[in-house]
């Protein structure tokens, strides 16, 4: 199976949720009855959850994704971003015209069950020609993540990014929502090794 590049993907929509609640980080700093810093801590939830996230390879509550391909990579197309929940579509400019289609959904079976998830091509059908366009003829719009509640995900990535909220929180570093500012804490690398995706 040729391995699918993923140098070429952007965040469509973002998550529908955080993985962590306000009030579990703020009772991991002992600030329950302290108003002051909720919209400093909602911030640092979200950069702590992107730094988590990229240090597993992997998308933690329900977020879209669209990959740009530059060619078919064969008859399997490997997902990033487990686990996979499912696939809006797969659309791309046909050789003989210039407009944007939809290739059917009959055409091809999703596995969502194993990491990465899959997009296999069903026996008997082919890929379509693609129009030679020079960039990005095909784009795969999918559903990643673990759900769309908090609870859908694991506790060690909970813990893994209420740590990190934690220890944003503490040090005076400039944390930028959406970046990773500082590398995580060693403890929390160490808690979410288990969990790492590693594209074999």
């Amino acid at each position: 199976m040729n391995q699918t590049p993923w140098n070429r993907i952007v965040k469509t929509t973002a998550a529908v949720s955080e993985p962590v609640s306000l009030g579990r980080v703020k009772r991991s700093l002992g600030l329950d009855n302290v108003i002051d810093y909720d919209t400093t801590l909602q911030e640092l939830i979200a950069s702590a959850s992107q730094a988590v996230s990229n240090d597993l390879g992997r998308a933690l509550t329900t977020t879209t994704y669209t990959l740009y391909l530059q060619r078919w990579p064969g008859r399997i197309i490997e997902l990033p971003y487990p686990p996979l929940i499912s696939v809006d579509h797969i659309k791309y400019y046909a050789d003989s015209d210039s407009t944007l289609t939809t290739y059917s959904s009959s055409n091809y079976t999703v596995a969502s069950e194993g990491e990465p998830g899959l997009i296999a091509l069903n026996e008997s059908k082919d890929w379509p020609d693609l129009m030679d366009r020079g960039v990005n003829p095909i784009e795969i719009k999918f559903q990643a993540g673990y759900g769309a509640d908090t609870d859908d995900v694991p506790p060690a990535i909970q813990a893994a990014v209420t740590m990190t909220a934690a220890y944003f929180f503490e040090q005076p570093l400039p944390v930028v929502v959406g970046t990773t500012a500082a590398e995580l804490p060693l403890s929390v690398s160490r808690l979410i090794n288990s969990e790492r995706f590693e594209r074999y």
